[in-house]
């Protein structure tokens, strides 16, 4: 995807606010918003949408990069909201492979994070199901250090912030990106 498009990947920890800081960012900047998984139909392949375990990563990920490939257009930025780490099927966090983000070359990473206790009360809100706190820590843990170890591997920024940061978010990534 190299030279074909400018992607910022926007991560996070299910119920995190992903999608509502991309939603800012996006009308903030003036560019398209994408979340994985619609790219991957997510409803359409797990038979329990609400259940965020994924058997095989790998193939997660060859079908999301495929998709990307299908929507992008050639000289325009995106916001990609999706995960750094994923829940495997034993509910372990495990890292989204690097091969992916060198793929999908983002021009800029983005970690939002909130307290666990917030987190869990509006997944369970949302997906009527019990979420256990050492999971979702574990898994938010996980995910900014692999964000921090993407950003130095990559050479890209890393912006990190929760839901109300979405303005400074906005003015980092117009300044480092010129957009």
């Amino acid at each position: 995807m190299k030279n074909r498009s400018g992607i910022i990947f926007v991560g996070g920890i299910h119920g995190v606010g992903k999608s509502t800081v991309c939603k800012k960012i996006g009308n903030g900047l003036n560019i398209e918003y994408l979340s994985a998984s619609e790219i991957l139909k997510w409803e359409e392949i797990n038979s329990d949408s609400k259940d965020k375990r994924v058997e095989d990563v790998d193939e997660m990920q060859d079908r999301l990069i495929m998709g990307l490939e299908n929507i992008i257009s050639k000289d325009k930025t995106y916001l990609l909201d999706g995960h750094f780490c994923l829940l495997n099927s034993e509910n372990e966090a495990i890292n989204v492979p690097l091969g992916t983000f060198k793929q999908i070359c983002p021009l800029s990473l983005v970690l939002i994070l909130d307290e666990i206790p917030e987190i869990k009360r509006r997944l369970e809100i949302r997906d009527k199901k019990s979420y256990q706190y050492a999971v979702l820590k574990n898994l938010q843990d996980r995910e900014l250090s692999y964000a921090k170890h993407l950003s130095k591997v990559l050479g890209v920024t890393l912006n990190i912030g929760d839901q109300k940061d979405y303005q400074k978010i906005i003015g980092s990534l117009r300044n480092s990106l010129k957009l």
